[in-house]
């Protein structure tokens, strides 16, 4: 949080928005907020791995990965005052919780920080847009497993992801059934795009993968 408070913001509210924060931490698997929840303020990741889904349990679809630097919540600000999506820890991570009204007041205050908040909204809306469209099964899993790179990365040694999806998560996330996704990631390794090693996976041919991510 630190980064982006810091850039955008006064040195004045900087100390302001410290002040009123609250740091929390959450373990794998653990639920940062859920859907219908009533919003009490938004969320910035210091550190860990965030899935952001749509849906119950058994049918949730994901539509969004985070990580450091990322902000969660977003969702629920304005409109009913309800999270519209639940945010689902993948790793333990930890977050910088800033209540709504301190959020709304640094937005106003902040032109930087506004226009800031603006772009990531519409980033995000792009983004839910892509996964919207009508695609293939090898297209949605291509876009899923690029997502997957442009939320975590490379491990920095490697092509190899520093944090592969579980396959029912890409499934999730695709829109598809787990075997179509073991069949896809299947093919993308004999075509060369991707390796599997294990549950991991490593990206070959970024371009390839791109290129199927963005075709229907």
């Amino acid at each position: 949080m630190d980064k982006i408070i810091k850039k955008f913001c006064t040195d004045e509210w900087v100390k302001f928005i410290h002040f009123h924060s609250i740091i929390y931490r959450f373990n794998k698997d653990e639920i940062i907020f859920k859907v219908e929840d009533d919003v009490a303020g938004v969320y910035f990741i210091n550190f860990g791995k965030v899935k952001v889904v749509k849906g119950a349990k058994k049918s949730e679809r994901i539509i969004r990965l985070a990580s450091e630097e990322d902000v969660l919540g977003d969702r629920g600000v304005g409109g009913t005052w309800k999270y519209t999506v639940s945010a689902i820890a993948l790793e333990l991570t930890e977050v910088v919780f800033i209540p709504i009204k301190m959020f709304n007041q640094a937005i106003k205050a902040n032109p930087e920080f506004g226009f800031f908040v603006l772009m990531f909204f519409a980033d995000e809306l792009r983004d839910s847009e892509d996964l919207a469209q009508q695609r293939t099964v090898k297209s949605s899993i291509a876009l899923s497993l690029m997502k997957n790179l442009l939320a975590f990365g490379y491990d920095g040694k490697s092509d190899k992801l520093s944090y592969t999806l579980a396959r029912k998560d890409l499934a999730s996330m695709a829109g598809t059934t787990y075997e179509s996704t073991v069949r896809s990631l299947a093919d993308l390794h004999k075509e060369g795009v991707i390796e599997i090693d294990g549950k991991t996976i490593n990206i070959l041919d970024e371009k390839a993968l791109n290129t199927l991510a963005i075709s229907n």
